[in-house]
C-alpha cells in the first residue's frame, strides 16, 4: 500500500468521524424558538372547572415561546418544543404582553381553546369561555387604535384533552399567530 492509498483510506476515516460527531451534535442540541411571549403555567392543587375559579397553585413554571400555537394532537404542545407542561390536568396558564398597533382598525383574536380562557385589552374583557369545552375557537373582535396596549390571556385546563391557540388579524388579514409581527402589529 502506498502513501496515496492510505491518505486516502485515513481522510475517508475521518470524514465519517466528523459527519458523526455533528449527527450527534445536532441530536443533544435542545429546539429553541426566539423567546417572543412569555407564558406562565401554573398547576392546581385542585381541579379547575371555571376560569375564575379561585386558584390553588402548587408551582409555577415560566416559558418562552415564539407564538403562541400550544395545540398539537389534542396535548398542550408546542410544535417545535413539544409539551411544555410537566402535567396534563389541572393547570391555569397566564400571557400579559404589550403590542403596539401601527393602524388604527378593527382587530380580531381568534382564542382556541380546551378547556376556558378569559381575553384583556387594556384591562377591558374581550371576551371569554368560562368553562369545559372540547377545543374550539372563537373570534373575538375590538377596535384598536394606533399605539402600544396591554394584552391579557388566561386559559385553563381541567382534564382531558388540551390546547390552546391565539391567532389576530386586522380586518380581513389572513390571521397570524400571536407572536408573529405583522404589518399591523408588533410584538
Amino acid at each position: 500500500m502506498n502513501i496515496q492509498q492510505l491518505l486516502n483510506k485515513n481522510s475517508i476515516f475521518t470524514a465519517l468521524i466528523a459527519l458523526i460527531v455533528i449527527l450527534i451534535g445536532v441530536r443533544i442540541t435542545p429546539v429553541s424558538v426566539d423567546p417572543v411571549v412569555k407564558v406562565m403555567i401554573s398547576k392546581n392543587r385542585v381541579g379547575i372547572a371555571n376560569i375564575y375559579q379561585q386558584r390553588d397553585i402548587e408551582f409555577t413554571r415560566e416559558v418562552w415561546v415564539d407564538v403562541l400555537d400550544l395545540e398539537e394532537s389534542s396535548r398542550f404542545s408546542h410544535p417545535k418544543l413539544g409539551n411544555i407542561a410537566t402535567y396534563t390536568d389541572d393547570f391555569f396558564v397566564d400571557v400579559d404582553h404589550k403590542i403596539t398597533v401601527k393602524e388604527s382598525d378593527n382587530y380580531r383574536f381568534m382564542m382556541g381553546s380546551d378547556d376556558g380562557f378569559s381575553l384583556r385589552i387594556d384591562g377591558k374583557l374581550i371576551c371569554e369561555h368560562l368553562g369545559d369545552r372540547p377545543f374550539s375557537v372563537q373570534p373575538c373582535m375590538i377596535f384598536l387604535n394606533e399605539g402600544e396596549h396591554q394584552v391579557h390571556i388566561s386559559y385553563f385546563q381541567g382534564f382531558g384533552n388540551s390546547g390552546f391557540t391565539v391567532e389576530y388579524a386586522r380586518g380581513d388579514e389572513k390571521p397570524r399567530w400571536f407572536g408573529e409581527d405583522s404589518s399591523s402589529v408588533k410584538f
